[in-house]
């Protein structure tokens, strides 16, 4: 779970992103100035066949060996990029990001004045260089060699979407019984309220294509990974051809989530979880206030 705080910072403080890739360093205002610099740079060089988006916090323990394991995921793909948002993390992560963008390993992302997992993965999927985006944690809870299966899924079965399942024959749940109680009764009743074929509304492990993705009209604001729900939604009444392929979801191997235990997270998780799907399922349409 990310601990992030959410949303913009305290009034005054002024947004900024910082854009670093090899010999790369752009900044910029906002994320459409930003994007407008990076699309320069695709036109002057090679689009990446897909791009790899993980929002960090605090994750100089695992961010450096995910990196590896994503880059050797994907050794049997071309020109793949990784792009690693960061919210101004107080631990190492900034630098080490910024020594694998260096090296080339990675595009970093820096965003200041503005925080959130949504956000940062919607930043992220703007700035990328590639048609196909995959959205996954930072923390190993989505193991990295499933990339490269839902990357041959989506090109083979000719799918927009193709999401990993910790409910589909061959997925699990490795994590304290709490956690995966908890996990396993909201999905159930997540199931009951959306209906259709989605068998994990929260996994939050994907592959996309950028277009279809970036198209959608989210309405809701995210704290945690409840944007996952409207994705889902979204694609379903879009017409998207969605499919589904098992995975075991690990509990984070390094770091520490101060709240991810507690009696106060697991209703939190289950307010805002079920809120949403209540919202999405019959709510009406609002505008966006975020």
């Amino acid at each position: 779970m990310d601990d992030r705080p959410v949303g913009a910072l305290a009034a005054g403080s002024a947004v900024r992103y910082a854009y670093r890739s090899g010999r790369l360093d752009l900044e910029a205002k906002s994320i459409g100035e930003l994007q407008q610099l990076v699309s320069k740079v695709v036109a002057a060089t090679k689009k990446r066949s897909v791009s790899v988006i993980i929002p960090t916090y605090n994750e100089e323990a695992n961010i450096g060996r995910l990196v590896e394991a994503v880059s050797s995921a994907l050794a049997g793909f071309a020109d793949f990029e990784i792009v690693v948002v960061d919210d101004a993390s107080a631990d190492g992560t900034p630098a080490i990001i910024d020594a694998l963008a260096f090296s080339g390993k990675v595009a970093a992302i820096h965003r200041q004045g503005i925080r959130g997992i949504f956000s940062a993965i919607m930043d992220g999927i703007r700035a990328a260089r590639s048609d196909v985006v995959v959205i996954m944690d930072a923390d190993f809870s989505h193991p990295p060699l499933k990339v490269a299966e839902l990357l041959r899924k989506l090109d083979e079965g000719g799918f927009d979407l193709v999401s990993c399942s910790r409910f589909l024959h061959g997925g699990g749940i490795r994590a304290p019984f709490a956690r995966k109680f908890a996990t396993v009764l909201f999905n159930r009743f997540i199931r009951f309220v959306m209906g259709g074929r989605i068998t994990d509304w929260t996994g939050g492990f994907h592959a996309v294509k950028r277009d279809k993705l970036l198209a959608f009209d989210f309405r809701h604001p995210a704290k945690w990974g409840e944007f996952d729900l409207e994705l889902l939604y979204l694609a379903g009444k879009a017409g998207l051809r969605v499919a589904e392929i098992p995975f075991i979801y690990n509990f984070r191997e390094e770091g520490k989530s101060k709240s991810a235990e507690s009696i106060d997270f697991l209703f939190g998780y289950a307010w805002l979880y079920g809120r949403r799907a209540l919202q999405l399922r019959f709510g009406r349409q609002r505008p966006k206030t975020f």
